[in-house]
């Protein structure tokens, strides 16, 4: 087989190597004094304290107008504003002290490359009134903003792909994030040192299907009537009469009968009982209360495709996977999210929480862009 010939340029990625500038820009004719040391961090001195502060928003002012600058500020500095690293074993006694300062500095790069300003919270004064939740890295205003007259909009955490997720700790920060009226976005790096930015939100699916509430005492004898005629096939059942079968939303027509799966069997006999509902169909439960339809996600990698219409009338809106099931690493959640959007649809993950049921969505995000 002969390899097609590839008719695009694949993209170059960033080296940022130390000592040469990533801007543009021309240095300044009088070479920029390095950060100096002192005994709670590094600081710049003024005049270019000032400047990189009211223009940038970069470092934490001091009463003597200088900024102390966090080790990812070092190196934006050193990268975009001819500033000269300290000395050079600056970097690799920095990554002895504290490994993070690696991810830490990619990251801060990138999420200021479109002109956005990113502040570490360690130099968010108190002053300003705003109060990251623990968990926050930094906070972020749009380019247009006055970072020192108005509030953030988002709040950022950062992770590698290896890292593993804690799915209700996310999901308590993004409720937290959203309580203050912010985004909540993530920032995943990987082993190439490029990073994919991702928005957490709450996603609350909702459909237009009957409800079982809505059907009349003579429909429910005819599901009764229905159900009682099933066929067991492997985990789920075979009814033989479609023709009469009132639920559209449960169940499937093949074979001139209705086939339902487990779920769906287990699902449909605890309501003509009467009964409480299984603790493992709870879940289930809660979607279908909600008048969505829903469908094996199994060549999605998820538990379900989830429809606010018939199917046939337009594609799943969400694919959905229990906490259970989700991903245990951000580089498994980053290849769902990938799979789900390659199908035009939203990646959810389901948790349950002070017994209710909750719908993280996980979505690639560019600020300023998007």
């Amino acid at each position: 087989m002969v390899r097609q010939n590839r008719k695009f340029t694949p993209r170059q990625r960033t080296t940022r190597p130390l000592g040469v500038p990533l801007t543009s820009n021309q240095p300044p004719s009088q070479p920029l004094n390095p950060p100096i040391k002192r005994q709670d961090g590094w600081y710049i001195v003024p005049p270019l304290s000032s400047r990189l502060y009211q223009k940038s928003g970069l470092g934490m002012m001091q009463s003597d107008e200088s900024i102390r600058l966090t080790y990812e500020e070092i190196l934006f500095c050193h990268w975009h504003r001819h500033v000269p690293l300290p000395d050079e074993n600056w970097f690799r006694d920095s990554v002895v002290e504290n490994p993070d300062v690696v991810a830490r500095s990619v990251v801060f790069d990138v999420a200021r490359s479109g002109g956005e300003i990113l502040i570490p919270v360690e130099n968010i004064p108190e002053k300003w009134g705003i109060k990251p939740h623990p968990s926050t890295w930094a906070v972020r205003w749009n380019r247009e903003q006055i970072f020192s007259k108005e509030s953030p909009v988002a709040h950022v955490r950062w992770a590698w792909t290896t890292d593993e997720i804690d799915w209700k700790e996310m999901l308590e920060w993004t409720n937290t994030v959203h309580s203050y009226g912010m985004l909540a976005e993530f920032f995943v790096i990987d082993e190439e040192m490029d990073v994919t930015m991702y928005m957490l939100s709450m996603a609350q699916p909702s459909g237009k299907q009957r409800l079982w509430n809505s059907f009349s005492n003579d429909e429910k004898q005819l599901l009764s009537e229905l159900w009682n005629l099933r066929i067991q096939r492997g985990t789920g059942w075979y009814i033989p009469d479609n023709s009469t079968w009132p639920w559209e939303s449960i169940g499937v027509e093949h074979l001139s009968g209705r086939h339902l799966r487990n779920e769906e069997g287990k699902w449909i006999e605890s309501l003509l009982k009467d009964s409480t509902i299984p603790a493992e169909l709870e879940l289930f439960n809660d979607l279908m209360i909600r008048g969505v339809l829903l469908r094996p996600g199994f060549k999605f990698g998820s538990r379900w495709r989830v429809y606010d219409t018939p199917v046939g009338e337009a594609h799943a809106p969400w694919l959905v996977q229990p906490m259970e099931y989700a991903p245990e690493t951000w580089e498994a959640a980053c290849l769902a999210v990938r799979l789900s959007e390659g199908v035009h649809k939203s990646w959810l993950c389901a948790l349950p929480q002070n017994e209710k049921w909750h719908y993280l969505q996980m979505q690639r995000w560019l600020p300023g862009r998007s």
